[in-house]
Protein backbone atom coordinates (compact mmCIF):
# COMPACT_ATOMS: atom_id res chain seq x y z
CA UNK A 1 0.00 0.00 0.00
CA UNK A 2 1.33 3.70 -1.31
CA UNK A 3 1.55 5.90 1.36
CA UNK A 4 -1.03 8.76 1.04
CA UNK A 5 0.68 12.52 1.73
CA UNK A 6 -1.16 15.94 1.54
CA UNK A 7 1.32 18.54 0.83
CA UNK A 8 -0.57 22.13 1.87
CA UNK A 9 1.82 25.14 0.50
CA UNK A 10 0.90 28.34 -1.19
CA UNK A 11 3.94 28.83 -4.02
CA UNK A 12 2.81 26.92 -6.77
CA UNK A 13 6.17 26.13 -8.48
CA UNK A 14 7.38 24.59 -4.92
CA UNK A 15 3.83 22.57 -4.64
CA UNK A 16 4.10 21.24 -8.39
CA UNK A 17 7.77 20.22 -7.78
CA UNK A 18 6.97 18.76 -4.61
CA UNK A 19 3.69 16.55 -6.19
CA UNK A 20 6.10 15.36 -8.79
CA UNK A 21 9.09 14.28 -7.09
CA UNK A 22 7.18 12.30 -4.47
CA UNK A 23 4.99 10.82 -7.06
CA UNK A 24 7.65 9.96 -8.57
CA UNK A 25 8.91 8.29 -5.54
CA UNK A 26 5.80 5.70 -5.41
CA UNK A 27 3.49 8.55 -2.71
CA UNK A 28 -0.46 9.14 -3.61
CA UNK A 29 0.02 13.06 -3.41
CA UNK A 30 -3.08 15.84 -2.99
CA UNK A 31 -2.39 19.32 -2.59
CA UNK A 32 -3.98 22.38 -1.36
CA UNK A 33 -2.17 26.06 -2.11
CA UNK A 34 -4.28 27.84 1.12
CA UNK A 35 -4.19 27.01 4.79
CA UNK A 36 -8.02 26.57 4.79
CA UNK A 37 -8.35 24.30 2.02
CA UNK A 38 -5.44 22.25 3.37
CA UNK A 39 -7.11 22.16 6.97
CA UNK A 40 -10.35 20.99 5.13
CA UNK A 41 -8.65 18.04 3.19
CA UNK A 42 -6.63 17.21 6.19
CA UNK A 43 -9.38 16.89 8.26
CA UNK A 44 -12.00 14.89 5.93
CA UNK A 45 -9.38 12.62 4.58
CA UNK A 46 -7.23 10.38 5.81
CA UNK A 47 -3.59 10.84 4.97
CA UNK A 48 0.11 8.93 6.48
CA UNK A 49 1.70 12.55 6.33
CA UNK A 50 1.28 16.46 5.68
CA UNK A 51 3.92 18.52 4.74
CA UNK A 52 2.79 21.97 5.46
CA UNK A 53 4.15 25.52 4.98
CA UNK A 54 3.73 28.35 7.69
CA UNK A 55 3.44 31.55 5.69
CA UNK A 56 0.23 30.97 3.72
CA UNK A 57 -2.67 32.56 3.01
CA UNK A 58 -6.39 32.72 4.89
CA UNK A 59 -4.65 30.53 7.13
CA UNK A 60 -1.05 30.35 8.15
CA UNK A 61 1.04 26.71 8.66
CA UNK A 62 0.27 26.62 12.97
CA UNK A 63 -2.98 27.68 12.32
CA UNK A 64 -3.52 24.35 10.14
CA UNK A 65 -1.45 22.64 12.19
CA UNK A 66 -3.24 23.51 16.06
CA UNK A 67 -6.73 22.91 14.17
CA UNK A 68 -5.78 19.77 12.70
CA UNK A 69 -4.23 18.84 16.18
CA UNK A 70 -7.98 18.77 17.41
CA UNK A 71 -9.18 16.24 15.62
CA UNK A 72 -6.33 14.27 14.40
CA UNK A 73 -2.65 13.18 14.95
CA UNK A 74 -1.70 12.56 11.42
CA UNK A 75 1.98 13.21 10.93
CA UNK A 76 3.47 16.64 9.81
CA UNK A 77 6.49 18.00 8.43
CA UNK A 78 6.69 21.70 8.19
CA UNK A 79 8.64 23.32 5.58
CA UNK A 80 9.27 27.04 5.80
CA UNK A 81 11.61 29.62 5.34
CA UNK A 82 11.53 30.70 9.05
CA UNK A 83 13.98 28.49 10.40
CA UNK A 84 14.59 30.64 13.81
CA UNK A 85 15.15 28.23 17.64
CA UNK A 86 11.84 29.92 18.13
CA UNK A 87 10.10 29.38 15.17
CA UNK A 88 10.69 25.54 15.08
CA UNK A 89 10.17 25.58 18.96
CA UNK A 90 6.63 27.21 18.31
CA UNK A 91 6.05 24.41 15.73
CA UNK A 92 6.90 21.24 18.20
CA UNK A 93 4.70 22.51 20.89
CA UNK A 94 2.01 23.02 18.35
CA UNK A 95 2.23 19.10 17.50
CA UNK A 96 4.81 19.00 14.37
CA UNK A 97 6.13 15.75 13.60
CA UNK A 98 9.35 17.22 11.80
CA UNK A 99 10.78 20.74 10.51
CA UNK A 100 12.85 21.02 7.50
CA UNK A 101 14.38 24.60 6.08
CA UNK A 102 13.69 25.87 3.17
CA UNK A 103 15.52 25.83 0.66
CA UNK A 104 16.18 22.35 1.06
CA UNK A 105 17.57 19.30 -0.80
CA UNK A 106 15.31 17.00 -2.32
CA UNK A 107 17.46 13.46 -0.91
CA UNK A 108 16.96 14.99 2.60
CA UNK A 109 13.54 15.60 2.01
CA UNK A 110 12.90 12.11 0.77
CA UNK A 111 14.67 10.35 4.04
CA UNK A 112 12.39 12.96 6.36
CA UNK A 113 9.31 11.33 4.85
CA UNK A 114 10.49 7.61 4.85
CA UNK A 115 11.92 8.23 8.81
CA UNK A 116 8.55 9.73 9.43
CA UNK A 117 6.29 7.47 7.70
CA UNK A 118 8.92 4.05 8.99
CA UNK A 119 7.57 5.39 12.88
CA UNK A 120 3.95 6.15 12.55
CA UNK A 121 3.43 3.32 9.72
CA UNK A 122 5.38 0.67 9.42
CA UNK A 123 2.79 -1.91 8.53
CA UNK A 124 3.84 0.04 5.20
CA UNK A 125 7.06 -0.84 4.83
CA UNK A 126 6.19 -4.99 6.18
CA UNK A 127 7.40 -7.17 3.59
CA UNK A 128 5.12 -7.99 0.66
CA UNK A 129 6.42 -11.45 0.75
CA UNK A 130 6.46 -14.11 4.00
CA UNK A 131 9.83 -15.23 2.94
CA UNK A 132 12.86 -14.74 5.15
CA UNK A 133 16.05 -13.05 3.72
CA UNK A 134 18.10 -15.59 5.23
CA UNK A 135 15.90 -18.64 3.67
CA UNK A 136 18.11 -18.03 0.14
CA UNK A 137 21.33 -15.73 1.86
CA UNK A 138 23.26 -16.45 4.69
CA UNK A 139 25.83 -13.17 6.01
CA UNK A 140 28.93 -13.39 7.32
CA UNK A 141 29.60 -9.37 8.07
CA UNK A 142 33.38 -10.45 9.72
CA UNK A 143 34.55 -11.88 6.53
CA UNK A 144 31.97 -9.97 4.57
CA UNK A 145 31.00 -13.46 3.15
CA UNK A 146 27.11 -14.26 1.48
CA UNK A 147 26.18 -18.30 1.33
CA UNK A 148 23.47 -19.07 -0.86
CA UNK A 149 21.14 -21.45 0.35
CA UNK A 150 19.52 -22.25 -2.19
CA UNK A 151 20.06 -25.85 -3.58
CA UNK A 152 19.51 -24.69 -7.24
CA UNK A 153 22.59 -22.37 -6.72
CA UNK A 154 26.10 -23.67 -8.26
CA UNK A 155 28.42 -21.54 -5.95
CA UNK A 156 27.30 -21.69 -2.82
CA UNK A 157 29.34 -18.89 -1.91
CA UNK A 158 28.90 -15.41 -3.38
CA UNK A 159 32.27 -13.55 -4.26
CA UNK A 160 31.14 -9.94 -3.59
CA UNK A 161 33.11 -6.59 -2.44
CA UNK A 162 32.59 -4.83 0.82
CA UNK A 163 30.20 -2.30 -1.14
CA UNK A 164 27.98 -5.64 -2.86
CA UNK A 165 27.88 -7.56 0.28
CA UNK A 166 26.42 -4.23 2.11
CA UNK A 167 23.87 -3.47 -0.56
CA UNK A 168 22.45 -6.88 -1.20
CA UNK A 169 22.33 -7.25 3.01
CA UNK A 170 20.35 -3.99 2.52
CA UNK A 171 17.48 -4.92 0.20
CA UNK A 172 17.56 -8.46 1.35
CA UNK A 173 17.09 -7.22 5.25
CA UNK A 174 13.89 -5.46 3.59
CA UNK A 175 13.42 -8.34 0.75
CA UNK A 176 9.93 -7.27 -0.84
CA UNK A 177 9.69 -3.69 0.15
CA UNK A 178 11.13 -1.06 -2.32
CA UNK A 179 14.50 0.78 -1.24
CA UNK A 180 14.82 4.05 -2.88
CA UNK A 181 17.68 5.33 -4.88
CA UNK A 182 18.06 8.29 -1.88
CA UNK A 183 18.09 5.83 0.91
CA UNK A 184 20.66 3.65 -0.52
CA UNK A 185 22.74 6.73 -1.26
CA UNK A 186 23.12 8.15 2.56
CA UNK A 187 22.78 4.72 4.14
CA UNK A 188 24.68 1.97 2.21
CA UNK A 189 26.98 4.61 -0.07
CA UNK A 190 27.26 6.87 2.16
CA UNK A 191 26.93 9.87 -0.16
CA UNK A 192 24.55 12.33 -1.31
CA UNK A 193 22.24 10.96 -4.00
CA UNK A 194 22.68 12.52 -7.29
CA UNK A 195 20.43 11.35 -10.28
CA UNK A 196 23.69 11.82 -12.74
CA UNK A 197 25.31 9.34 -10.63
CA UNK A 198 25.35 5.90 -12.01
CA UNK A 199 27.92 4.28 -9.11
CA UNK A 200 24.93 2.51 -7.63
CA UNK A 201 23.35 1.20 -10.68
CA UNK A 202 26.60 -0.04 -11.19
CA UNK A 203 27.10 -2.01 -8.42
CA UNK A 204 23.53 -3.62 -8.59
CA UNK A 205 24.24 -4.58 -12.19
CA UNK A 206 27.66 -6.54 -10.28
CA UNK A 207 25.43 -8.22 -7.87
CA UNK A 208 23.04 -9.26 -10.85
CA UNK A 209 25.57 -10.50 -12.62
CA UNK A 210 26.92 -12.42 -9.57
CA UNK A 211 23.79 -13.74 -8.91
CA UNK A 212 22.97 -15.44 -12.00
CA UNK A 213 26.69 -16.87 -12.41
CA UNK A 214 25.62 -18.83 -9.25
CA UNK A 215 22.68 -20.29 -10.47
CA UNK A 216 19.71 -17.90 -9.59
CA UNK A 217 18.78 -17.36 -13.07
CA UNK A 218 15.66 -14.85 -12.50
CA UNK A 219 16.08 -11.44 -11.95
CA UNK A 220 15.77 -11.06 -7.75
CA UNK A 221 16.56 -7.69 -7.86
CA UNK A 222 13.86 -5.39 -9.72
CA UNK A 223 14.19 -1.87 -10.62
CA UNK A 224 11.07 0.10 -9.73
CA UNK A 225 11.07 3.34 -12.20
CA UNK A 226 11.08 6.17 -10.68
CA UNK A 227 11.96 4.62 -7.10
CA UNK A 228 14.90 2.40 -6.73
CA UNK A 229 14.82 -1.39 -5.90
CA UNK A 230 13.73 -4.51 -4.64
CA UNK A 231 14.62 -7.77 -3.73
CA UNK A 232 12.22 -9.77 -4.99
CA UNK A 233 11.55 -13.44 -3.72
CA UNK A 234 8.42 -14.48 -5.22
CA UNK A 235 10.06 -15.93 -8.50
CA UNK A 236 12.11 -18.80 -6.48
Amino acid sequence: MAARILIIEDDLTVNQLLCEKLQESGYQVDSAQDGELGLTMARQQDYHLILLDIMMPKKDGLEVLAGLRLRKQTPVLILTARGGEEDRIQGFKTGADDYLIKPFNMTELHLRVEAILRRSNPELFSPVVDRQPQQLFEFNSQQASVRILSETATSQTLGVTLMEYDLLKALADQAGEVLTKAYLYQNVLLREFSRYDRTLDMHISKIRKKLNAAGLGVNLIKTVRGQGYCLDLTEL
